[in-house]
């Protein structure tokens, strides 16, 4: 009775004493994961327990980072700014008056003078962000000495990425972790890329071509008004490289095949694919779509009890997404925007034609430092993929509508390519199933029926059991009564507990998690302007969250109109070593802070590009060789070599006078008779556009260039290197600036590349930049 008693009044104090734990930076292991079915281990190397321990706490687990990157909180903070106060708009005039005036002047808007609310919340923001740096970096030094895991756990991680026989990654469809054979895991997806129907080796790469195509296609659009500056915005390609392709272990099924998935991000027709979403959502009908678990619920509900006789089928779409036929999903697009709707779009039929086939076909990817193109099918992973394949299966819906009553289907659900269908009793799952297939070549169903026994069927993540003569009901994850409630709540304790989240800060979510269920709706409040700003704040335990609630407060209390949202970013995981996806060249990196340094007197300059690395590079050098005088090695080419000769060949220019030169009456001497032939007057000619071309005096542009006239030191292809890497333009800027203010380098001609307000005069020198 007594121990019934105090058991709550004890697990209530546990949970303060393991909260303070926690903000002090220890980690009380409640359970210790050692399950090989966390980690599969399929290589021939040994795995050890302490590995497996290590690896067992999951690729994203979160690892205290080495050191506190003052340039990134910088940045983040820098930029949060320019967005609360709006001076972003400012930016803009910023880099039209600093082209005009030239590098190295300190232009009009550069000392744009701050109001007095701007200057308070600059300062309040930088004497925050300097007291984080100091709290981030005493949290960091005190965990690695209270936690001994954090130092293991390095030690270990770098053991295993020594050499390169394993690869280490996540499974299909699960969590848990998988060990593999570099060499078997490389056989495996090389079996899927000799597909010659699906895929084709290619000698080179063809990015950069491809992406000054679809760039000259989208200028022309654009130039004729046939697209916006929003689409011509999203759509163009800068700075772009090849999709990555990589896979993932199906250790659900037998030999573990692997499943093909391909990174699109940064490709040269990834924006395209997106651009165009608004334009084809139109023609996209709701009738029997899902968008998700909780439409589902709410629709289910809604059915009467008639429905409950019937049984309950799932039928699934095999492999939608690279079966989707394109030129007819094409076809179906073309024909309700320009037949079926009555106002057609502007841009032309064609044109639209070419622009989704730039967006699905035409995309090629590396694997293996080898570049492969995917000439059939939808391109995996285009953000147009999932659209397409909607599009697709509206029509077969709408074309085999009749059917469907047919085959004694009375409930027609779909979300995406699992659907949840309702089938009189008197057909049979699987002759249904066949007639489907049968109606398209491209695709083919596979059906799953409702237990038996329980009469309850999966779809998404709602178990439905079906009662006759009763409405549907609904479990797991859409809880339909309190019991069920309770047991996902205790599984979800469960769960955060293995992984090491503290019982109070588990407990606090799903408190406001409830409490947001339990209230009632408020009235809809007036519709008012307000912009969300994002900080984002690398995560150091509770400091991060002190700084994060009180930037927000300090925001808040200028720009009561801003929302701000504070994203933590845990910055280090143990994942990170273990990539599958090919590493791109540093000359084909885009969206890059480069440094070039004299290898003589060791000046340096800093610069930024969101287009490719060797492209900048390519205009530094060009720039350079205009100055560089002509070695006896440069032959002379044979339009010169034969215009010299001509000129050896010809007579010099002489002029006659036809009577001696005297003064008339008037005291102006008599005008002067010139002959001259065809050789003089070329002669002439050539003179005349000598002297044009003399006239005009070349001005370097590069800053490199100007060291070259300077030192005549020459700076090579060699000398250049990424200090960072940052691919959104505005942090990108933001970034470049601190580093030249920073490092301070001699060859720059600006003292930043874009106004700084919290950190002007750059950060401290002492730290690696």
């Amino acid at each position: 009775m007594v121990v019934n008693y105090c058991r709550p009044l004890l697990k209530r104090k546990e949970n303060v004493l393991l909260g303070k734990l926690w903000n002090l930076g220890v980690r009380y292991e409640c359970y210790e994961v050692n399950d090989s079915k966390v980690v599969r281990n399929l290589s021939t190397r040994v795995v050890s327990d302490e590995e497996i321990q290590c690896l067992a706490n999951g690729l994203d687990y979160g690892l205290i980072p080495k050191r506190v990157d003052k340039l990134m909180i910088a940045n983040n903070i820098e930029q949060f700014y320019h967005r609360v106060t709006d001076i972003t708009q400012h930016y803009k005039e910023f880099t039209n008056e600093l082209k005009e005036a030239g590098a190295g002047a300190i232009v009009k808007s550069d000392v744009r003078v701050l109001n007095s609310k701007e200057l308070t919340l600059a300062a309040d923001l930088r004497s925050l962000t300097q007291s984080f740096f100091h709290k981030a970096n005493e949290f960091r030094q005190q965990n690695n000495k209270l936690d001994s895991n954090e130092k293991n756990y390095r030690a270990i991680l770098k053991k295993l990425r020594e050499g390169d026989s394993i690869i280490i990654t996540r499974p299909d469809k699960s969590r848990g972790i998988v060990v593999m054979n570099r060499q078997d895991y490389v056989n495996k997806m090389l079996t899927i890329l000799n597909d010659s129907t699906k895929f084709s080796f290619l000698l080179e790469d063809p990015t950069i071509k491809r992406e000054k195509l679809l760039n000259d296609l989208l200028k022309r659009l654009y130039n004729e008004h046939c697209i916006t500056d929003q689409f011509h915005c999203i759509a163009g390609a800068t700075g772009s490289y090849p999709g990555r392709l990589y896979g993932f272990p199906k250790i659900h099924k037998e030999n573990v095949p692997l499943r093909p998935v391909l990174s699109s991000i940064g490709t040269f027709n990834y924006g395209l694919a997106k651009a165009p979403s608004q334009i084809l959502s139109t023609i996209i009908e709701k009738k029997n779509m899902i968008r998700d678990s909780f439409d589902f619920v709410k629709e289910v509900r809604t059915l009467s009890k008639d429905f409950s006789k019937h049984r309950m089928v799932s039928f699934e779409v095999s492999s939608l997404y690279t079966n989707v036929p394109i030129n007819e999903t094409i076809e179906i697009i073309l024909n309700s925007l320009y037949v079926i709707q009555p106002i057609p779009p502007i841009m032309k039929r064609d044109d639209i034609n070419e622009l989704l086939i730039f967006a699905t076909r035409n995309s090629h990817f590396l694997f293996d430092g080898k570049v492969y193109d995917q000439i059939d099918d939808v391109s995996m992973g285009s953000p147009l993929a999932p659209l397409l394949a909607e599009i697709f299966l509206q029509e077969f819906e709408r074309k085999n509508s009749s059917l469907l009553q047919e085959l004694g289907i009375v409930y027609w659900k779909r979300y995406v390519d699992d659907t949840f269908v309702l089938l009189n009793s008197q057909f049979t799952t699987k002759h249904v199933c066949a007639e489907l297939s049968k109606c398209h070549p491209s695709i083919q169903f596979t059906s799953e029926e409702e237990d038996p026994v329980t009469r309850t069927l999966p779809f998404l993540d709602v178990l439905v059991r079906r009662k006759p003569g009763a409405d549907f009901h609904t479990a797991i994850q859409i809880c339909s009564s309190k019991n069920s409630l309770h047991k996902e709540i205790d599984f979800i304790r469960g769960l955060c507990a293995k992984n090491g989240y503290p019982a109070r800060f588990v407990n606090s979510i799903i408190k406001r998690q409830l409490n947001l269920q339990k209230s009632t709706a408020p009235p809809t409040p007036i519709e008012t302007t307000t912009d969300t700003v994002v900080l984002r704040v690398p995560y150091f335990g509770a400091e991060s969250q002190i700084y994060g609630k009180r930037v927000t407060a300090a925001a808040a209390k200028h720009y009561p109109l801003k929302k701000i949202r504070v994203v933590y970013d845990v910055t280090d995981r143990i994942g990170r070593g273990f990539q599958l996806k090919d590493s791109i060249a540093d000359e084909f990196k885009s969206g890059v802070v480069y440094e070039a340094t004299c290898s003589i007197c060791n000046q340096a300059y800093v610069g930024q590009t969101l287009r490719h690395l060797k492209t900048r590079i390519h205009e530094h050098i060009l720039d350079l060789k205009k100055f560089l005088p002509q070695t006896a090695t440069v032959k002379p080419s044979t339009k010169s070599k034969q215009r010299k000769e001509k000129k050896q060949q010809e007579t010099k220019t002489t002029i006659k006078y036809t009577a001696p030169l005297t003064r008339s009456k008037t005291g102006k001497l008599p005008p002067v008779v010139v002959k001259l032939n065809s050789v003089d007057l070329h002669n002439l000619l050539d003179q005349t556009n000598l002297k044009q071309k003399n006239e005009n005096i070349r001005i370097p542009k590069s800053s490199i260039t100007k060291h070259y006239i300077a030192t005549n030191h020459t700076i090579t292809e060699e000398n250049f290197k990424i200090l960072h890497n940052e691919q959104r333009k505005y942090r990108l800027k933001i970034k470049e600036s601190l580093l030249i203010i920073t490092r301070a380098p001699q060859l720059n001609g600006t003292e930043r590349s874009m106004p700084l307000k919290i950190y002007p005069d750059g950060l401290n020198t002492n730290e690696q930049m």
